[in-house]
């Protein structure tokens, strides 16, 4: 299946992508992922949980960062992982592409071709790029919000952003999809 999402951040391109190539700065501030391991510079082992009811899905996996076009502010990656338990697979090439919106800030236009298998797997395609699109308003928060925090003079030295806290952190699909499903309504309805 594949899925466009739109990132929006106040943040100048030539310094946005140097930043999306890190993955280990940046998992922190995607729900529910974690970098466990760095294999080499463009490979990492880590984990995605996402927790929907009572039901927690937990991917194990690599993602690699296939290719990195800092002239043309484009980047490649691959995403593959297993649940632990056997209960499904997936995986992701994703391609983004960041241009600069005309105030100093940057676009990034997400390209996600998402292939899951299992449990997660019967969520239909609209559902799943509107699920989508709210992690990554929450991820561009998170990003933005750590680059403010280090732009000022007190800030401490050390890691730059948020580092995962003790216990595994999950996305709460539950909640995100009753705000899913409520948007929806209110389009419905004309609101």
């Amino acid at each position: 299946m594949l899925l466009q999402n739109t990132l929006k951040l106040p943040i100048a391109p030539d310094v946005l992508v140097p930043l999306l190539e890190d993955l280990e700065r940046i998992a922190p501030c995607l729900p529910g992922a974690s970098i466990q391991e760095r294999v080499d510079d463009r490979t990492y082992k880590g984990r995605v949980t996402v927790k929907v009811g009572p039901v927690t899905v937990k991917y194990d996996g690599v993602m690699t960062v296939l290719e990195v076009d800092r002239a043309a502010r484009r980047l490649v990656m691959r995403g593959e992982g297993r649940d632990p338990q056997g209960a499904g697979n997936a995986s992701a090439t994703i391609t983004m592409t960041v241009t600069e919106d005309g105030e100093g800030g940057s676009v990034g236009s997400i390209e996600s071709d998402v292939a899951i298998t299992g449990r997660v797997a019967q969520f239909g395609r609209g559902l799943m790029q509107d699920v989508a699109d709210r992690l990554l308003s929450q991820f561009a928060t998170c990003l933005e919000q750590s680059l403010a925090q280090e732009s000022r003079p007190e800030a401490p030295e050390g890691p730059p952003l948020p580092q995962p806290t003790p216990r595994e952190s999950s996305v709460g699909a539950f909640g995100l999809l009753l705000g899913v499903l409520w948007r929806r309504i209110r389009r419905l309805l004309g609101g």
